[in-house]
């Protein structure tokens, strides 16, 4: 066995649906459902349906937050580790706070954020986009921060509330 000769500096950035740090942040709870395609998961997108309480991977109604607290979330099917949740589970998505999530492509600080309204996929488009492109929408009063990442790879989403934001389970 060989010694060890690097030494990390930094800890491990985290999962998607993990707060990238203490800052100030807001939660809600909702029933999470499927659309017609996705089942709901962590680190997705998350809009309004026509039932008050309940929110579904991307869509196009009311942005509701990123659905985040892997941790708190109980595995379902076995011991194989899984950010998908089934339908019906209560979560918590987040409309305000900086939170770490996985992009479908590249990102950088500059890049506005949007997520797929089929699957509630992140990614982004170049700063000044006027155009979230087909089957996406922008996500509202967001930001990348702090890093870039690579495809697949994980970025700081920066969520600074929304107006007018749709009732909570149980509000």
């Amino acid at each position: 066995m060989a010694l060890q000769k690097t030494v990390n500096v930094q800890q491990a950035f985290g999962v998607p649906g993990d707060f990238y740090d203490d800052s100030p942040r807001r939660v809600h709870a909702y029933e999470l459902v499927n659309n017609s395609t996705t089942a709901p998961a962590v680190g997705l997108a998350y809009t309004a349906t026509s039932t008050a309480g309940q929110a579904q991977p991307g869509g196009s109604g009311s942005f509701l937050g990123i659905c985040v607290n892997p941790k708190s979330q109980a595995l379902f099917g076995g011991l194989t580790p899984s950010l998908t949740l089934p339908s019906g589970a209560i979560g918590s998505l987040c409309s305000f706070g900086h939170v770490i999530v996985q992009v479908a492509a590249q990102v950088d600080t500059s890049y506005l954020p949007i997520y797929n309204t089929t699957t509630g996929v992140i990614s982004g488009v170049t700063g000044g986009s006027s155009s979230a492109g087909p089957g996406n929408a922008f996500i509202p009063n967001a930001t990348f921060v702090y890093v870039s990442a690579d495809a697949n790879g994980l970025a700081v989403l920066e969520l600074n509330g929304f107006a007018n934001a749709p009732a909570a389970a149980g509000a």
